[in-house]
């Protein structure tokens, strides 16, 4: 009898199947060593529901569009009509070479605002206080709109003081000279300092008796001028605040007040206003940063009623920021300190990546029956400002903001209660951080939506070229880029109850929106997705025949490709499988009225804003034949056409073993 030969298990098939890429886009590693649930590149596309991958929305034109140049922020505020708040939006734009504000409402036509022009080139910032919406800079004088009737109210500069004259009681002789200066001061700022009037006397001033040894400084009214300082200096030129607010036309010096030698008598006016680049509110009150005569200065308006009144004695006043260092405040913004208080921070920019932080407290001192409000400033904990200042974002109880050396965030560790501390939140990307034009990161714009944080970015380009999303909802995963140049972008509540995702683009005003799909305005956009080498042993010397690949991928619309390559015997880079994908069905996609929903919201699988009216499948298995020995595998999904959706939802491999190779 013929012995049957006994058959052999079949050969064990494995797979490798990726279902999330929660690490999103990782590109400071090689591709060798990118994790299995990270990408080595993407562009275009987002992290959905449980860190799949799904298209960016698409850039369509919001409302009526400006006729002239925008310069600067884009800014909403609201005006109280019949006792309803109706929110607007604002702008400053050059027409034909005449830069006013104009405003508009819910897309509407845009009205412009009159009462003052301004610089034809400087950018624009925005802040609302007190029914009013300052207008800043950085080239023009403080001025605000408003909100009542809509109109541009400049201030008016005050004239400089003339030199004051000086009479003496007691202390006969010429062995010390003191010089005396006198400022005015409006409801916004301070004149220049007048010329100095000298004083010989027989004392030094520190051994005055206030009975019998004084100086009555004496001088003329100054039109419209709200309060007068005096400024005191044994040396001419360098003359410091000796009294400030004095609601008279004379001061008695003496020696009994100790001079503030923080703040040198004033070169320049600020009566028309100051020249600021940027505002915050902070508990009611006015803060102004970007002083471009004086760039260390946050200056502060009162309050209550004296909410725009930046001159001392009302409340308001300045303080100046690192004194002589290298730091200079870009941004005041409400914070906390560890212990969770509510303080006033002042991010610095500095060099080399570095700056830093300070806190301002209110305080308070009584001179005679008058007390004198300012802020005492402190340096907070750490080392880290930012060149960003409108890139920076308050969210989830943490600053998010970027420097020349990544992306920060500061807030409070679960193992460090009480501490405030910052650490990096880009690692994975920090080879693209070198990349970021430093000289130009002033102009970089941040804003927070549902988890996210849109950051627009200077990358290799003096303008706002790119957009990175950090993805807070999915692990603090990476999602970049994005290929929309924002010149600004912000969120508009409009008075229908829907926000929309505004954004400035080379004079064109935008909403990212996913009412279409693939296609910004009238232009498609690519999407691409490419992993990192996929091993099949840990060390990855491990060899394997691979099968197929499979891509499982939700409602897709549009033709999808797919590139499969790996490392054959014959070369370390080789492609092993390709197709395209167009799907036959009728499909109601995201871009669709059943998945777009409100134009300004990414609906998830349940919340539908209206009835789909066709249907399709809810996932496609697309699988590309590979039968290859491999020892790593990678693949690619990139789209080139407009109205392409999908969902990538799986990336399944299969292959059998084949253990080391031995290719010496």
């Amino acid at each position: 009898m013929i012995p049957v030969p006994k058959v052999g298990a079949p050969p064990q098939i494995d797979r490798i199947s990726v279902k999330d890429w929660e690490k999103g886009t990782v590109t400071a590693f090689d591709d060798g060593r990118t994790p299995l649930q990270g990408l080595r590149a993407s562009g275009n596309v987002m992290l959905d529901q449980d860190s799949i991958i799904r298209p960016r929305p698409s850039l369509i034109r919001y409302g009526t569009q400006p006729t002239g140049t925008v310069l600067g922020e884009i800014f909403e505020f609201v005006r109280v009509e019949t006792n309803v708040p109706v929110t607007y939006m604002l702008i400053m734009q050059n027409i034909s070479g005449t830069t006013k504000p104009a405003y508009s409402k819910d897309g509407g036509a845009w009205t412009t605002i009159n009462g003052k022009t301004y610089d034809n080139s400087a950018k624009a910032h925005f802040v609302q206080v007190d029914d009013k919406i300052m207008v800043m800079n950085g080239t023009d004088n403080l001025s605000y709109v408003d909100i009542p009737t809509l109109a541009v109210i400049p201030y008016t500069a005050l004239s400089t003081p003339s030199a004051p004259s000086i009479s003496r009681t007691g202390m006969v002789g010429t062995t010390y000279t003191y010089y005396y200066k006198i400022t005015a001061n409006s409801t916004v700022g301070e004149t220049a300092a007048s010329t100095a009037t000298s004083q010989q006397v027989s004392m030094l001033r520190d051994v005055w008796d206030p009975t019998t040894n004084y100086l009555t400084i004496s001088w003329s009214a100054v039109s419209s001028a709200s309060s007068y300082n005096v400024y005191i200096g044994d040396v001419s030129g360098q003359e410091v605040l000796l009294a400030a607010g004095v609601n008279g036309l004379s001061f008695k010096d003496d020696g009994s007040m100790a001079p503030d030698i923080t703040r040198l008598a004033p070169v320049g006016d600020s009566t028309a206003g100051p020249k600021v680049t940027r505002g915050s509110v902070i508990n009611g009150q006015l803060f102004l940063t970007g002083d471009k005569d004086y760039p260390r200065y946050v200056r502060y308006g009162g309050t209550g009623a004296s909410v725009l009144d930046l001159s001392p004695f009302n409340g308001g006043g300045y303080s100046e920021i690192g004194k002589g260092t290298k730091e200079f405040p870009v941004r005041v913004i409400s914070f906390r300190d560890g212990r969770g208080n509510s303080v006033i921070t002042v991010l610095c920019r500095g060099t080399n990546g570095s700056g830093k932080r300070y806190i301002m407290t209110p305080d308070s001192v009584t001179v005679g029956d008058t007390i004198i409000s300012f802020f005492a400033v402190a340096e907070d904990n750490g080392q880290d400002g930012t060149d960003s200042p409108d890139a920076v974002i308050l969210y989830k109880d943490s600053l998010w903001y970027p420097s020349r050396d990544g992306f920060k965030t500061t807030g409070t560790k679960p193992q460090l209660q009480n501490i405030l501390s910052t650490t990096t939140v880009s690692e994975t990307i920090m080879n693209d951080i070198q990349n970021l034009s430093s000289a130009y990161m002033d102009k970089a714009v941040g804003l927070a939506k549902q988890g996210r944080l849109y950051f627009a970015v200077p990358n290799g380009s003096t303008t706002n070229n790119e957009m990175w999303v950090l993805d807070l909802n999915r692990k603090g995963a990476w999602m970049k880029p994005w290929n929309i140049s924002a010149d600004w972008q912000m969120l508009y509540n409009d008075n229908s109850g829907t926000t929309h995702h505004i954004i400035h683009q080379a004079g064109v005003i935008y909403e990212l929106t996913t009412a279409q799909a693939t296609m910004d305005d009238t232009t498609a956009f690519r999407t691409n997705i490419t992993s990192g080498f996929i091993k099949f042993s840990e060390d990855g010397l491990d060899w394997a025949k691979v099968i197929d690949i499979t891509f499982v991928v939700l409602r897709p619309q549009g033709t999808l490709n797919f590139t499969v390559s790996g490392k054959t015997e014959d070369a370390s880079l080789e492609t092993v499988g390709q197709d395209s994908f167009t799907p036959t069905s009728d499909v109601a996609g995201w871009g669709e009225a059943g998945w777009g929903g409100a134009e300004d919201d990414i609906y998830g699988w349940s919340n539908f804003g209206v009835v789909p009216l066709t249907y399709g499948d809810a996932q496609r298995y697309i699988t590309i034949e590979i039968d290859e020995e491999l020892q790593w595998i990678a693949w690619e999904l990139n789209t080139d056409e407009a109205g392409v959706e999908y969902a990538l939802a799986d990336v399944i491999i299969r292959y059998v073993k084949i253990g080391v190779k031995d290719l010496s």
